[in-house]
């Protein structure tokens, strides 16, 4: 057990003995509303407050160790459920009442059923969060059902995601272990506007700013800007469309950030190299150092710069000789190449941006201005080269693209003498999705497929957009066996994703079909297999895997 699992240990413990602590006085509170009740005439007020209270013992013991209690808890609360007002002083349901209540003493007497390090749902999410860095999501929702589902569905797309029933239970795991974003219902059993109240107190127990997504039934205008003004980064109304609730968590958490520019420094001067490295590193760039020219085309292959910064006069050759032989490869002929020299000659800079080279920067240059002109030029050579080489709703490879990929993939395959399986997903009755619900859920769809494939997949993979509903993805070194199981849990992760539109919610399946090389040793006949596979997937039935 690693240091950082021991200390969250420690805080769980220290958690559920907090929540022990505060059980007699729950408990006691409970009984005192119960006898009031029985003392006085039964009010509405009242008896929905003693419902709340079962409620939110029922959702919170369990987490903090006694399940026994927190079940025994869950049947006093359905029977509650089902009592109008006046049934509250009904003989035969006082006698229920007080049975429950003596059996909820007896138990949480008797304290916790286990250890809390092995029995907490927060424990198992907060171990998860630790191995695996995933992101915690902190859910306060006191429909234990929604809950349930709003948790089940966060954790199809990698997110570790805990759920409360009251305000109570979520500060209390707040001050544990603090969340990396929450998702709060606006009206609770507390009070119509609790989620808003009770959400700068969450804020101010984080390590820093987090977001803060709003679920409600109401629609209206003052919903929306209580929301807004107790710091809320989203609204969204129930029923939920998860596929979008998760990618504006997405978003909001900066899982779709940019990648850090790679900038590859071709100077002779080690001092002057490092420098400039060490400038761009720290605004958040990654960079390589070369110091000789003669070295650019192996680098340039194994480190793939989005832009060269070179200076103009080198001992073995010039910046303008090596620009020249980097735009004999077609690969390279966009690729943004800018000079750092000392040459104050126009004439001589314009010479030299003629021979092959983007730019022109004037030694010395102040740091500011060194960052500053590398990421504007860096940032528009990224965003032409998405433009040629991905898919612009999803971000995936484009078709092109793929194919350019998987030929590079095959002819290392031949030299390294080794298995490549690639496979072709496409999505189950596609077309109906679309004329049912429109083509802005049929997008939502796509996109909600892919963020799964990307995140799911290994980072050795390769995930693209084949066209319309069809996705493709290669994976290097992997038998077809183990592609199959890997494409197989993402359908059945895929099918779990719900959908809602207009109030009517449904899931999504795909088909999917794979082949390998070998046998199949170039780029065409890839394809064709793994399409004919897929093609047995749609006729035998759909929502499955072939391998040919």
């Amino acid at each position: 057990m690693t240091d950082k699992q021991i200390t969250a240990a420690d805080k769980l413990r220290a958690l559920q003995q907090s929540f022990a602590t505060q059980l007699p006085e729950r408990l006691a509170t409970i009984r005192h509303l119960w006898v009031a009740l029985q003392d006085n005439s039964v009010e509405a007020e009242s008896c929905r407050e003693l419902y709340r209270m079962i409620h939110s013992l029922a959702g919170s013991a369990g987490t903090f160790g006694f399940q026994r209690l927190g079940q025994a808890a869950r049947q006093l609360e359905e029977f509650l459920m089902h009592l109008n007002d006046a049934a509250y002083s009904d003989a035969e349901s006082v006698a229920t009442i007080d049975s429950g209540l003596n059996q909820l003493d007896a138990l949480a007497n008797s304290g916790p059923d286990n250890a809390y390090a092995e029995s907490s749902a927060i424990t198992s999410q907060v171990a998860a969060d630790t191995d695996h860095n995933r992101t915690l999501v902190y859910v306060l929702e006191d429909d234990h059902l929604l809950a349930r589902e709003i948790v089940s569905q966060l954790e199809h797309f990698g997110y570790a995601a805990v759920s409360f029933p009251s305000t109570t239970d979520i500060i209390l795991a707040q001050q544990a272990h603090p969340a990396d974003a929450f998702i709060l219902d606006i009206a609770l059993p507390e009070g119509e506007q609790e989620g808003t109240r009770i959400a700068p107190q969450l804020q101010a127990l984080a390590k820093s700013t987090v977001p803060l997504i709003f679920i409600s039934s109401r629609d209206d205008w003052d919903a929306r800007l209580s929301a807004l003004r107790a710091g809320g980064s989203a609204y969204f109304k129930k029923p939920l469309d998860f596929s979008a609730l998760v990618e504006k968590l997405d978003r909001l958490r900066g899982v779709d950030s940019a990648e850090p520019f790679r900038v590859l420094i071709v100077e002779d001067s080690v001092l002057l190299a490092e420098h400039y490295a060490a400038v761009l590193q720290a605004a958040g760039m990654k960079t390589d150092v070369i110091h000789d020219p003669a070295r650019l085309l192996d680098v340039m292959s194994e480190f793939g710069p989005e832009l060269i910064l070179m200076d103009l006069y080198m001992s073995s050759c010039s910046g303008i000789e090596a620009a020249q032989i980097i735009r004999q490869h077609a690969a390279y002929q966009g690729l943004p190449i800018v000079y750092l020299s000392t040459e104050t000659g126009l004439n001589q800079q314009l010479d030299a941006l003629k021979m092959g080279g983007d730019d022109f920067l004037q030694k010395p240059i102040g740091d500011a201005h060194l960052v500053a002109a590398v990421s504007i030029r860096a940032q528009r050579f990224r965003g032409l080269n998405t433009l040629m080489t991905c898919d612009s709703l999803t971000g995936l490879l484009n078709h092109i693209s793929l194919k350019l990929t998987l030929e590079s993939e095959l002819a290392l395959l031949l030299r390294q003498e080794g298995t490549l399986s690639f496979a072709m997903l496409d999505i189950d009755h596609f077309k109906s999705i679309n004329d049912g619900y429109g083509h802005p859920v049929g997008d939502r769809v796509i996109k909600s497929l892919a963020r799964l494939l990307t995140q799911r997949l290994r980072k050795s993979d390769t995930v693209a957009r084949y066209g319309g509903e069809e996705f493709a993805v290669i994976f290097p070194n992997t038998t077809a066996e183990e592609a199959h199981a890997l494409i197989d849990e993402l359908r059945q992760s895929f099918s779990k994703i719900v959908y809602s539109q207009e109030n009517e919610e449904f899931a999504v399946t795909f088909s999917a079909g794979i082949a390998t090389a070998p046998p199949h040793a170039d780029v065409a006949s890839l394809i064709e297999a793994a399409d004919k596979a897929l093609y047995e997937a749609k006729h035998g039935g759909r929502n499955q895997v072939v391998v040919n």
